[in-house]
């Protein structure tokens, strides 16, 4: 079976024994750490075949030793976290058992993260919490930010708040992430405790101003654009904001943005805008969303990322205005460089908007984009089935084919 027949038939065919040589997995086997991750990553996030992803990604543990360390590590985070969101755990244990405990790879923290993650999904909470302190002297730069996320939000679904609470306490010698603390205080909300979240809310206001005042960052922490301060608080007012809207007091609400954004003139980085968007889009306060929106698409390209885009490309859907939505999609590409409009493509097809959505692909090839989803294709075809326009749908079919064929030669060409 050729190659690009097992990419689109998703078959199972990576092995589960223990390889003792990269030709065990396959032949002719391509171990050059670049190439092997971007094989990995385009059919586990373009494909979506996890199992030829898989039997590919096992080709880690035999890449040369002088070869960069951090994408083979790359390449074995992609697989196991895409196992993960699959829900398949016992594929993601088996790789990371197989690159970390039988061959001698080392991994990161977002490995880790993505073990901790899939065994809170389960509720398998104090095995995660187990993992956790048993790699946490053993994997460098674990715990991250990441790794705080990860733990709050599943030991506060799990309802173990005491947990969660001594979990940000021990951590008190890193940079105090304001997503971790988030987790603990909109748990906290939606209980009705709101004098415990407040109470940590203004721990998080102490614990940042002694972190910035003693320098407990790099000085390369806001280059990568992390968030300032105010956009930080302002983050964590977005919940409150959204507590006292479920509580029916929309004076309080609007107060809590009017502190936070309004009155400090607040120049907004895309997570705190995007947390403000949908908040205010979705308790009905839809001028001051498109006030916010058109100020940070104005501002600067910064304040905004594709999830901004497609907060208010659905918002117009969502109300029947669909010309308004291509429109606000093309309006934001000339300034963010790259926007997906997979999304777009989906709400064209269930709008009957085919010819638009086709018009999109069309866009999206021509600019040259990367990983272009089978899902994507499958969707417009889907449509114009229904439609009855089957000369249509065998077109795009041979696109995707056309599409599928060049990215195959490009990924797994092996000069």
């Amino acid at each position: 079976m050729s190659l690009i027949r097992r990419i689109m038939l998703g078959r199972r065919s990576f092995c589960t024994t223990v390889a003792r040589k990269a030709e065990d997995i396959m032949k002719n086997p391509d171990c050059r750490s670049w190439q092997l991750s971007w094989r990995v990553s385009y059919l586990a996030n373009s494909i979506g075949d996890l199992d030829t992803a898989a039997r590919y990604s096992r080709l880690a543990v035999f890449s040369k030793p002088d070869d960069e360390p951090e994408v083979t590590v790359h390449t074995c985070e992609t697989i196991i976290g895409s196992m993960v969101r699959a829900k398949r755990h016992k594929d993601a244990y088996d790789l990371y058992d197989y690159f970390f405990n039988k061959h001698t790879l080392k991994p990161n923290s977002r490995c880790c993260n993505h073990i901790i993650e899939s065994r809170l999904q389960q509720g398998l909470v104090d095995e995660a919490l187990d993992f956790h302190r048993t790699v946490k002297s053993m994997v460098p730069d674990h715990p991250s930010e990441a790794s705080l996320r990860v733990l709050t939000k599943g030991l506060v679904h799990s309802g173990r708040f005491d947990l969660a609470q001594a979990l940000l306490k021990g951590s008190s010698e890193m940079f105090p992430d304001h997503v971790a603390f988030n987790n603990l205080i909109k748990g906290f909300l939606d209980v009705g405790n709101l004098d415990k979240a407040n109470h940590l809310f203004e721990q998080f206001k102490r614990s940042l101003s002694s972190s910035i005042a003693n320098h407990k960052f790099t000085w390369d922490f806001f280059y990568r654009g992390y968030p300032r301060y105010e956009n930080r608080v302002a983050f964590l007012m977005v919940t409150f904001m959204e507590y006292w809207f479920k509580q029916g007091k929309e004076v309080e609400a609007m107060e809590c943005y009017n502190q936070s954004v309004l009155s400090n003139k607040l120049l907004v980085c895309p997570e705190t805008g995007n947390a403000l968007l949908e908040v205010l889009l979705k308790y009905g306060q839809k001028s001051h969303a498109w006030a916010l929106y058109n100020d940070m698409l104005a501002q600067c390209t910064t304040c905004l990322d594709y999830v901004t885009v497609r907060i208010m490309v659905n918002e117009c859907f969502d109300m029947g205005r669909c010309s308004e939505a291509i429109e606000t999609y093309y309006k934001a590409t000339a300034k963010v460089s790259y926007l997906s409009n997979e999304y777009i493509i989906l709400r064209c097809c269930e709008n009957g908007m085919l010819s638009e959505a086709e018009s999109l692909l069309a866009y999206s090839i021509g600019r040259g984009d990367k990983f272009i989803k089978a899902t994507t294709f499958k969707t417009i075809m889907n449509a114009y089935i229904k439609a009855g326009k089957i000369d249509d749908a065998l077109k795009t079919s041979n696109t995707m084919f056309d599409v599928a064929l060049k990215e195959v030669c490009e990924w797994f060409n092996p000069l």
